[in-house]
């Protein structure tokens, strides 16, 4: 076979394995995607996209709600789709598959066998597939991330316009995301502080002349080489305050909607060390359980970068390891966090990879090596699928590499059922009940008969699945007079098994004989007016 026809094939390699990879993760994120029910913060998602699509409102609450980009991304799905489960988990599970598809352009610095490593990563990890599949921010918020990224290694390497439009974007819409964009932000430019100032300072040790005069006059050198054009840089920062503009003003109709930006930063500042607490080492016992690949791939990486790593490696090992620390070192950590570091650690894994098998002196030894990175990758499937497809609403979190091995040696994250993505879901039983509120409402005799009273202090998501029903009270309790048995006008109820004391007051009610588990501590009663 001759070189030229060996290039010829070499060429075609990676762009078709590339392509295998993107549709894997394609069939990933929108195979069965609405096999999972919603959780609780997907269904206070879905009343904002409900109240958007329908009513034509949107107003941005810093209080308790992310960013706007979700509802206005999403909204386009469901003018496409309809209001269903698919059009709502669309857009997030486009946004999983984008940021495989972002690889492509740093494949110069991944190397073919690093690309075709780091889109795997990205594709089969069992955190970034989850949270793919799930109507809320994150990620949104790790595609713009990677943006960002991409888009400053190809401007640095290019200079062409077209990147720093995607470095403007991707900033704009990261903000507009979510209020953590500020953590990105500062993490990002620490990490590029830091690599410059380690790869001028390398250079001048080779070259014997450190000292701190050497150094400033070749950061000054190196800065100005690096700084945009002002015609790019003043269009980019046009383009970033459009975008957040845009969406906070609601489509330039909410003004408020602006300075409540300005002020969610501070608002969610104070709300770190109260709610969703958990130890420094919660991210990691989730890394070690789920994503084993991706922790001992980092690792790895981290050595090879620091030894030879170029400055773009030693900037994405820098964010990897800033974005990591950040996120463990504040007290507020909820398991979708995680896709802000699974990201890079997804490229410097294939970085590592790729370094190791340039290193490998004999084709045999490289073969060896692709062959057990190929396992790696296949075991991560396996748990994709089984976190994915099978326990997607396993509360107990038991899914792990080695598993039984681990539950039997008692190792914590094992054991502990808080080490998982599986945070509070719903359990797939409240299907069911959703089922059985259909069944009774069409026994009744006219549609305007289909009241439902949610009595239930705890009723997320049932308001998407109850969209539908005309008449529905979510009143969170009973509205009764002292000595009286509460008066329920409509004809099904839906309670929780703590205010059974009060259900056996309603006599005009029957209640069926089954409980429905919304989530771990919360079960719900069905009742129905007698007579119907």
């Amino acid at each position: 076979m001759t070189t030229d026809y060996q290039n010829k094939i070499a060429r075609w390699v990676l762009p078709a394995t590339f392509i295998v990879i993107s549709l894997l993760a394609a069939w990933l994120r929108l195979s069965q995607i609405e096999i999972k029910p919603f959780h609780h913060d997907e269904g206070v998602n879905a009343h904002f996209l409900l109240n958007l699509s329908r009513n034509g409102q949107y107003q941005y609450n810093p209080t308790n709600y992310h960013g706007p980009t979700l509802y206005y991304f999403a909204l386009v799905a469901v003018r496409i789709f309809g209001e269903t489960d698919f059009a709502l988990r669309l857009w997030p599970a486009c946004a999983g598959i984008l940021t495989v598809l972002l690889v492509w352009p740093i494949r110069r610095q991944l190397g073919a066998f690093g690309t075709a490593i780091a889109a795997l990563c990205l594709a089969l990890s069992p955190g970034l597939v989850y949270f793919s599949r799930d109507f809320i921010h994150e990620m949104s918020f790790g595609l713009f991330s990677l943006g960002i990224v991409v888009g400053a290694a190809c401007y640095a390497e290019r200079r062409e316009f077209r990147w720093m439009l995607l470095i403007a974007i991707s900033a704009g819409l990261l903000f507009a995301t979510k209020e953590t964009a500020v953590i990105t932000a500062v993490v990002l430019i620490i990490a590029f502080l830091l690599a410059t100032l380690f790869d001028l300072s390398r250079n001048l040790l080779r070259e014997r002349r450190m000292d701190w005069r050497s150094l400033l006059m070749e950061w000054r050198k190196d800065t100005s080489s690096l700084l945009p054009s002002l015609d790019h840089a003043l269009a980019g920062l046009v383009i970033f305050l459009f975008i957040n503009l845009l969406f906070y003003s609601s489509l330039l109709t909410y003004w408020k909607g602006v300075s409540d930006a300005i002020d969610a930063i501070h608002l969610w500042s104070q709300r770190t060390g109260t709610e969703h607490v958990k130890n420094f080492w919660y991210f990691f016992g989730i890394l070690l359980k789920l994503e084993l690949p991706l922790l001992a791939g980092s690792l790895l990486a981290g050595v090879m970068i620091l030894c030879k790593g170029s400055r773009f490696w030693l900037f994405a090992g820098a964010w990897t390891f800033g974005i990591t620390l950040a996120y463990s070192i504040l007290g507020y950590k909820t398991p979708w966090l995680a896709v802000n570091f699974l990201i890079p650690m997804a490229l410097v894994t294939g970085y590592a990879t790729d370094a190791i098998n340039r290193l490998l002196p004999v084709r045999t030894l490289q073969t060896l090596w692709a062959l057990a990175i190929m396992i790696a990758m296949v075991l991560s499937l396996d748990l994709t699928r089984k976190v994915n497809f099978e326990r997607y609403d396993d509360n107990s979190n038991r899914s792990g590499y080695f598993e039984r091995w681990a539950e039997k040696w008692k190792v914590p994250p094992y054991v502990d059922g808080q080490y998982g993505y599986v945070y509070a879901q719903t359990d797939r039983d409240l299907l069911q009940l959703v089922k059985d509120i259909k069944t009774e409402s069409d026994r009744l005799p006219t549609a305007n008969d289909t009241g439902i009273y949610i009595a239930s202090p705890d009723y997320w998501p049932l308001p998407w699945y109850l969209r539908d029903y005309p008449h529905v009270a979510y009143t969170g309790g009973f509205n009764r007079v002292e000595g009286q048995a509460p008066v329920i006008p409509q004809s099904i109820m839906i309670a929780n098994v703590t205010q059974r004391p009060v259900l056996d007051e309603l006599t005009n009610f029957t209640l069926r004989q089954r409980v429905y588990t919304l989530r771990p501590g919360v079960s719900l009663l069905l009742l129905t007016r007698k007579g119907n």
